[in-house]
């Protein structure tokens, strides 16, 4: 009981610091007088075994956060095992070799801390929190279930079930359905092609046998990098560091062979029965960029002239001199490869194909005329007063860190963000505009009650009918 009540302290204290540190914080912290970010005082580092380092000082709370990523994702799943990289995830907490999953999480809430792992498209990552003052506890903690999962048949068909609902529930949702469609047609056999829990099939095919080979390959310090963000001296964490990860043995890194993703001619158009809706989902667009893409800055401010925020073309048109939806927003989701260029809005069946037209409409316009300075302008205010509060926290600073180093952007990138902003000119965005918008080539899915809209889908192109 006694260590109950501590655990709950020192979660109550981690909470309380984090909260009156919001309310005092301001941009003061990382802006500059220019309005630049304050140069990050860290270092890097690499163990002998590749493990790859980031140690940054941030001594506004005595706080530390700590991201270990790994480079497998479910763009490394088997063709006929989706699910494979999120279920490894999901598992890591719920044993090993030393601790059970009760254990693992009464040692969290003893220190007040978090832990969790989470998979994505293209790498998979384990976080956590503490006060400083218990950095080696959840560092050993994190080390532990990152490395030494065990993997039990018992937690494997609990995480399979747990996830297996979770898609069966996804039936429910619209958007859900439009997404999966979406992306089944834009990605073709491609991996991005579907979600990064899995589907139904993979999930139920998966064994403990290829969980484990699958961490084997892939688990492993040449393939992953460690940051830690918070009120430290770095020379002595890379001594902690160097002691709780130095055993960990490097090995041949797995990389997939990965087939080309589909070129789209014309519109593909899917059209997904669901006879409950009265309301009819929209997705559409094509394929988007990398990460890396030398025009991404330009990209992120042209989708918030497009379709981010209520002042967007597409919000304007569609919401407030329209008011055929309550939403609509375009999005450039940018991975490792190139990861899609959405727009997503609902409508009333009966005006479901005329919102669909305008916002392909507005696309037009767009590819044709470009943006305005005045729509420049606003987007760069949007991002140069946005962009600091993403930096708070250590954790946020620990994403974005890792983030930086696992798409390989340049060591300042986070100090000369805004400036790379500022720097976007109207000519920049309509030449990023002639080169990847293409309004005559879109993967366009509709979920709706299929009899309500077809015949006027049809008056777009060849449409394909679906079902669930």
């Amino acid at each position: 009981m006694l260590n109950i009540i501590k655990g709950h302290l020192h979660r109550y204290t981690l909470i309380i610091i984090m909260i009156l540190f919001t309310f005092l914080a301001n941009d003061k912290h990382s802006m500059g007088d220019e309005g630049n970010i304050i140069p990050m005082k860290y270092q890097k580092a690499k163990l002998d075994n590749g493990l790859s380092i980031i140690l940054v000082e941030h001594h506004e709370l005595p706080v530390v956060a700590i991201e270990l990523l790994v480079r497998a994702g479910s763009v490394h799943d088997p063709q006929e095992k989706q699910g494979l990289a999120n279920i490894v995830a999901q598992l890591l907490r719920e044993g090993t070799r030393s601790k059970d999953s009760l254990e693992i999480s009464e040692e969290i809430d003893f220190i007040g801390g978090t832990l969790s792992a989470d998979s994505e498209y293209d790498s998979t990552s384990v976080t956590a929190t503490a006060l400083v003052k218990h950095f080696k506890s959840i560092l050993d903690l994190l080390s532990e279930v990152a490395r030494f999962p065990t993997f039990k048949t018992k937690d494997i068909e609990f995480q399979r079930e747990k996830t297996l609902t979770s898609i069966l529930r996804e039936k429910d949702n619209k958007r859900a359905i439009a997404s999966r469609h979406f992306s089944e047609m834009l990605y073709g056999i491609h991996p991005y092609a579907h979600p990064s829990i899995g589907t139904l099939e993979g999930l139920k095919a998966i064994t403990r046998k290829e969980i484990i080979q699958f961490h084997k390959n892939h688990y492993l310090p040449n393939n992953s990098i460690l940051t830690v963000v918070g009120d430290i001296e770095p020379s002595n964490i890379l001594a902690v560091i160097k002691k709780t990860f130095g055993d960990w043995k490097e090995g041949n890194v797995h990389k997939p062979t990965l087939p080309l993703m589909p070129k789209i001619v014309n519109y593909r158009i899917r059209l997904v029965d669901k006879p409950d809706l009265t309301q009819t989902e929209i997705c559409i667009g094509h394929l988007g960029i990398r990460r890396n893409n030398p025009d991404y800055f330009s990209l992120m401010l042209l989708n918030y002239i497009l379709g981010r925020g209520p002042t967007s073309r597409l919000y304007t048109e569609i919401r407030v001199e329209r008011g055929l939806s309550y939403g609509v927003k375009s999005q450039f989701d940018a991975r490792i490869l190139r990861g899609p260029f959405y727009i997503r809005t609902y409508s009333k069946n009966e005006t479901a194909i005329e919102t669909l037209r305008l916002v392909l409409d507005e696309l037009k316009k767009l590819k044709a005329g470009g943006i305005t300075k005045e729509e420049l302008d606003s987007a760069k205010s949007y991002y140069i007063g946005h962009f600091p509060l993403s930096l708070e926290t250590p954790a946020q600073i620990a994403s974005k860190i890792i983030e930086q180093e696992f798409y390989g952007l340049p060591e300042d990138y986070l100090e000369k963000y805004l400036e790379n902003i500022k720097a976007v000119s109207r000519e920049d965005v309509n030449r990023a505009i002639e080169g990847l918008i293409d309004p005559e080539n879109l993967v366009i899915v509709l979920v709706s009650k299929a009899e309500d809209i077809l015949k006027e889908a049809k008056t777009l192109g060849e449409v394909e009918l679906k079902g669930l």
